[in-house]
């Protein structure tokens, strides 16, 4: 019996070709996605285009990342959003709208857009800056005979001082206050018999008002809580009002503990993660986490597997293994598992971007998750 071939109008034709068509783009995104994010028990993975690298930081809902000439802003899922070049041995540091960029001595201050709103060579090596809602710092000079100034975001000149810390090293510095209108400076006396550290507060533009010294423990974070600075050493965490002035009350033994993350939410007071100082030095090698909320309280968490990170976000904790992640809210009596969907095992918790992706190192590779809010999986 002959087989008798059928025969197809030009429309069924045409049909039959834009049907496979779809068939084949729809193979292709599901191969493509396999690659580019992956979803897990509620939380997804998105690869980052670049590698692993100390440059690396959360502005905002993006990540900044310095290849060593330019300034790359990508999205939480890894598409590049602009590129600003500072040449080589530059340094930056951001809030969550502004960036303040420098190299050798000339200083950048960049919008969310990678737009500059100011760009200035300060006549010295600058050794770092920080940024703030209005204003920006910048310490220049040699280490121990600095000069720090402060410019708006314009770059109209606000105040300069260098006779205040003559045989002083500045450590650190922010801005503070509900417009940032104040700021603190942290500085090391090495020149004395013994190390002391000194915290001094100003109001921008108009004066110095208030000085302390913190002795000789080291002073390493310094943050903003509702009208308090909270100054953590290797010690104490101490609290001063904005003039300076000691709260006693709400002083906290931390000897033994380090702060490894800390948030401010919008309402309330900060949430300040730490995790035991022998387990956090180097390589962390976490086990157990300490939260302190405000002057008030005081948990402790014991972990289900050793980790390589923690955080806090959305008055959550969250602990990062080589393969899963751990969930604990603010009155949880135990941790929810979750596993990772990544082939490579998790090398180091980054950062956090203020949606709720974790920037995550596996090896060489850059990764953000989604951080998970609520059921159980495991």
């Amino acid at each position: 019996m002959q087989r008798v071939k059928r025969k197809y109008t030009r429309a069924q034709a045409i049909a039959i070709l834009i049907a496979i068509v779809v068939v084949i783009v729809l193979i292709i995104i599901g191969i493509s996605s396999l690659f580019s994010k992956r979803t897990m028990a509620g939380i997804s993975a998105s690869k980052l285009p670049c590698p692993y690298d100390e440059n690396i930081r959360a502005f905002g809902n993006n990540v900044l990342y310095y290849d060593g000439t330019s300034l790359h802003c990508m999205s939480g899922t890894g598409s590049v959003r602009w590129s600003f070049t500072l040449g080589s041995n530059a340094g930056f540091h951001c809030d969550d709208q502004h960036i303040a960029a420098w190299s050798g001595n000339t200083i950048y201050v960049l919008d969310k857009n990678g737009n500059s709103s100011y760009n200035d060579n300060l006549g010295e090596q600058i050794q770092f800056a920080r940024i703030g809602k209005q204003y920006v710092g910048a310490v220049v000079g040699e280490a121990s005979n600095s000069r720090l100034v402060v410019k708006d975001l314009t770059g109209a000149h606000m105040d300069e001082e260098s006779d205040a810390y003559s045989n002083l090293i500045i450590l650190d510095l922010g801005f503070y206050g509900n417009s940032g209108e104040y700021m603190w400076t942290l500085a090391l006396d090495v020149f004395s018999t013994a190390a002391n550290s000194l915290l001094n507060t100003f109001e921008v533009g108009k004066m110095n008002i208030g000085e302390v010294s913190l002795g000789e423990n080291i002073t390493y974070e310094v943050l903003y809580d509702n009208g308090t600075l909270r100054v953590v050493s290797t010690r104490k965490m101490l609290a001063f009002d904005y003039r300076g002035t000691e709260d006693a009350s709400q002083a906290a033994l931390v000897y033994g503990w380090q702060l490894i993350d800390y948030k401010q939410p919008e309402r309330g007071n900060a949430m300040m993660l730490f995790a035991p100082t022998s387990q956090s030095d180097s390589v962390y090698n976490l086990r157990e986490l300490r939260l302190l909320v405000g002057g008030g309280t005081d948990r402790r968490y014991s972990l289900p597997a050793t980790c390589v990170g923690a955080t806090v976000w959305n008055k959550t904790v969250y602990a990062l293994s080589d393969s899963q992640l751990y969930r604990a809210g603010m009155n949880d009596s135990r941790f929810t598992t979750y596993d990772l969907p990544l082939d490579l095992p998790c090398t180091q918790l980054v950062d956090t971007l203020s949606d709720g992706r974790i920037i995550v190192a596996c090896g060489n590779d850059v990764y953000t998750l989604t951080l998970p809010r609520g059921v159980m999986v495991k």
